[in-house]
């Protein structure tokens, strides 16, 4: 099922979500008309103002299921330098990452899986980091503690 989550501001400043179950539509277009109809009548219902609306669509189904063991809490941090960012950093957590791939010492190799999943993120790939920024070279990657 799709979902629609919306980010709502108050007069003061202050945040908050909510996400809403939206039933399947034929394409992008009908999603985008059924998001739009969907915020008039929450602008009718609310004083808050909305700051994001994202339609979220589900892409694998059935998804990968978690390894016995799994722990949210034990991550791991990768840290690059900012394409086009003038020596400027920025961090990407992976989470739960798997005990192989950590050294005795905490570190994480940027090597084998751990630097085809960070490549994802470097310019000219697919993805950004969550201000909209690639990776020119990843500098390192640390167990969280």
């Amino acid at each position: 099922m799709a979902k629609m989550s919306v980010t709502m501001q108050d007069a003061y400043g202050r945040t908050t979500h909510r996400t809403y179950g939206l039933v399947a539509q034929a394409d992008l277009a009908a999603y985008a008309s059924v998001a739009a109809a969907f915020l008039a009548a929450l602008e009718d219902v609310t004083d808050l103002g909305v700051t994001r609306a994202d339609i979220i669509l589900p892409v694998l189904s059935p998804e990968f299921d978690a390894i016995a063991g799994a722990n949210v809490d034990v991550g791991a941090t990768a840290s690059g330098l900012i394409e086009d960012g003038g020596g400027k950093k920025a961090a990407m957590k992976i989470p739960s990452i798997k005990p192989a791939l950590v050294n005795s010492d905490g570190s994480v190799p940027i090597t084998s899986v751990v630097a085809t999943f960070l490549a994802e993120f470097e310019d000219a790939a697919d993805w950004t980091l969550s201000d909209g920024e690639q990776i020119a070279s990843w500098i390192r990657a640390t167990l969280d503690r």
